[in-house]
């Protein structure tokens, strides 16, 4: 009797630890970037995108003067949904998915009493030119509830990587509000997505 207790303590011991490690590489998340980068862990289900039905988390990473509508780093950030997938996205997925997130964050943040946020226009396509690094870009008109108050168009480059084994899906977003062709896009070059993430 006294060793299976031995045993049903050892058990959950490892339970625990097993699950404070787990807890701690979501922290970590899925993307490494030095300290000039910003970083944020949200896990889904989202608070203000709920109809979102992923399993997993966010992983974000803002450009140090995201904030600042002068500054050419204004609205640049990149986010990694490192969820539970195995289904190919569509444009029109992301459309819809686009929608809910910025709709509900927009909404979440307003600080304007009595005031209705406009609703997101999102637009998506596949790319057909780098798909090496894109796979679909879109476009999107929100209500920047963050900084100007006003609408915003933003500019999204989407990537999706697959884990086999670990029946994970990483969905990469890129924005800024540049155009494609501007220098800042070079910048998410000194973001990658960490080599281990298929065993997190």
């Amino acid at each position: 009797m006294r060793s299976i207790c031995i045993i049903a303590i050892v058990m959950m011991c490892v339970n625990i630890s097993g699950s404070a490690q787990n807890h701690t590489e979501q922290e970590r998340g899925v993307l490494e970037s030095d300290s000039t980068w910003l970083k944020e862990i949200i896990h889904f289900p989202i608070g203000f995108a709920p109809e979102i039905a992923y399993e997993g988390y966010e992983d974000l990473r803002f450009a140090k003067n995201w904030r600042d509508k002068n500054h050419e780093d204004f609205w640049c950030y990149m986010f990694v949904w490192h969820v539970k997938n195995s289904q190919e996205l569509s444009a029109e997925d992301l459309e819809q998915q686009m929608k809910f997130y910025y709709d509900g964050l927009m909404r979440a943040v307003n600080k304007q009493k009595d005031f209705e946020v406009p609703e997101t226009i999102v637009h998506f396509i596949k790319n057909e030119g780098d798909t090496a690094n894109t796979d679909f870009i879109g476009k999107l008109q929100v209500h920047d509830s963050f900084n100007t108050e006003a609408m915003i168009t933003l500019n999204v480059r989407v990537k999706t990587y697959y884990c086999e084994d670990s029946k994970t899906s990483d969905i990469v977003f890129k924005i800024s509000p540049q155009n494609f062709n501007h220098n800042i896009w070079e910048t998410y070059k000194d973001i990658k997505l960490r080599e281990d993430r298929c065993k997190i």
